[in-house]
């Protein structure tokens, strides 16, 4: 069989946190899935994971395919081979041996329209379940220290008025707040912790920047279908053209977002200067990286 061809961008990130010990935390990030995960592809994930020994895995949705009918198997079972690997190298109670999961909007379609997806979202998510060790964070905060470095992972499920195509919301701030407003939480990013948001979608990557999590991490576009120089793709899912948000890092103020062209695709199998990828982001934290 084909074995596609796919990249593992290294990007390095300084984060000034006063308070903060200094150190390294690595992060390895796969989006867009979409059940592309023959045996040869899953190999190839694999290979780029052990090669980058991250001290966390991170998956930013859409690993099903929201099709009536279409099986949500493959994602399933790919995604429970992964977290038993990863599990195996750490002890039952480190919550570092978690894969953790945001939701794309093909596992929010499924969700939101039971009457078009029939069962399908159940399935998905009893299977992250049983594994134990996937971790869907539906606006939800986890928090845990690795190698004394205090994490917070945020899962942000953006609402379908934001996901049109051609016209369609514009994401506030605020809509990120009022998902992580709980009991005595306020739903700002803690400062006292290096902030991770999964995100999605990029086009509510003003939001992202203006919430203030340290790193956030989006998929969605695929790339661009296809790419043109260091950000700009075809077209997004939305229907936008030319779109400037496609790929890439992008930063402000000392915050950041990755946009990654993510491991799958669907509907057009089409990549043009676009290839797959699995992203490492290095957070140097009150330490600069060397280049």
């Amino acid at each position: 069989m084909f074995m596609r061809r796919y990249k593992d961008p290294r990007y390095k990130i300084s984060l000034e946190k006063p308070g903060l010990p200094s150190g390294t935390l690595t992060v390895c990030f796969f989006t867009d899935l979409h059940n592309c995960c023959s045996p040869e592809e899953t190999y190839r994930i694999e290979a780029i994971l052990q090669r980058n020994r991250p001290d966390l895995i991170l998956c930013g949705g859409d690993s099903i395919v929201a099709k009536p009918g279409c099986s949500v198997t493959p994602a399933a079972d790919f995604l429970t081979h992964l977290a038993g690997k990863w599990a195996a190298s750490h002890d039952d109670d480190d919550p570092a041996g978690n894969i953790y999961l945001a939701m794309g909007n093909h596992e929010y379609r499924t969700r939101i329209y039971p009457e078009v997806y029939g069962d399908m979202y159940p399935r998905f998510v009893h299977t992250l379940e049983q594994s134990g060790r996937l971790v869907l964070l539906q606006n939800e905060v986890r928090e845990f220290t690795v190698h004394g470095l205090p994490v917070s992972i945020c899962g942000f499920s953006m609402d379908r008025r934001y996901y049109g195509r051609i016209r369609h919301e514009q994401l506030p701030c605020s809509a990120l707040t009022e998902a992580f407003r709980t009991g005595q939480n306020p739903g700002t990013p803690p400062s006292d912790s290096i902030t991770l948001l999964l995100a999605h979608s990029p086009s509510g990557m003003d939001a992202y920047l203006e919430w203030g999590a340290d790193l956030t991490l989006c998929g969605h576009y695929h790339g661009g279908i296809v790419r043109f120089g260091k950000h700009s793709g075809l077209i997004s899912p939305d229907l936008s053209l030319f779109t400037g948000k496609a790929y890439g890092l992008f930063q402000k103020d000392g915050k950041s977002v990755i946009v990654s062209s993510g491991c799958g695709e669907h509907t057009i199998p089409v990549r043009i200067h676009n290839p797959r990828e699995i992203v490492t982001a290095e957070i140097h934290v009150n330490d600069h990286p060397h280049p």
